[in-house]
């Protein structure tokens, strides 16, 4: 039987260490590997897709967990994804399940814990600790969008809302599947359209204007 793969994604390489040591110990046939560059593993989709689990972080230095999830979702990839995290705030979990991960892990949940929600993620079961009970719909409404017809094509809308994320082009591009250059061009065309001649500024407008929440 081929051994069940999973992808920890975390920038904190005792964390990191020490999930994998669990899992693979606690966990039968499973492979774990660890990379710690979210952007650089969405950059290989091939290698990606061979996994049956991803678990990754939220919060790390160059590219989150959310814009991990957002490419994820945004380009329809066939991968499961869990969050785990040191973040409890409700928000943090009910965003993570808007974009699609299939469980959400604290990152202080004890040893058996870890292993209890891993194995019902490989198991096609969707994973949140207790403390969620009755706190969290899976089915979950879309983010209110604003009432104000948008004259954006739904491309520019995207970049615009991952640029308020504070992505810069390349990120953009990867999360949307696209090339560097396309993004440079709908940024070109956002900024012209909203009279800005920077970042900042455009977000700032386009936050004003209501084109995006």
């Amino acid at each position: 039987m081929q051994p069940r793969r999973i992808l920890i994604l975390d920038d904190h390489p005792l964390f990191a260490d020490g999930l994998a040591l669990i899992l693979s110990t606690m966990v039968e046939n499973i492979e774990t590997t660890i990379a710690s560059d979210a952007l650089e593993a969405l950059t290989d989709k091939a290698a990606l897709l061979e996994y049956d689990l991803v678990l990754i972080d939220l919060h790390m230095p160059r590219f989150t967990g959310f814009g991990f999830l957002t490419a994820v979702q945004t380009q329809n990839l066939p991968i499961d994804v869990a969050v785990i995290s040191g973040s409890e705030r409700l928000s943090d979990v009910e965003k993570a399940i808007r974009l699609g991960a299939k469980g959400f892990i604290p990152k202080d949940s004890n040893s058996q814990e870890m292993v209890n929600a891993v194995e019902d993620l490989l198991e096609n079961k969707r994973y949140l600790p207790i403390q969620f009970d009755g706190k969290v719909d899976w089915v979950l409404p879309p983010l209110k969008k604003p009432i104000k017809a948008n004259p954006l094509t739904k491309r520019q809308t995207q970049v615009l809302e991952l640029m308020s994320d504070g992505m810069q082009n390349k990120q953009i591009a990867v999360v949307l599947g696209v090339s560097v250059s396309s993004i440079k061009g709908h940024v070109e065309l956002l900024f012209k359209h909203l009279n800005v001649n920077n970042r900042t500024a455009c977000v700032k407008a386009a936050h004003d204007a209501k084109l995006i929440s």
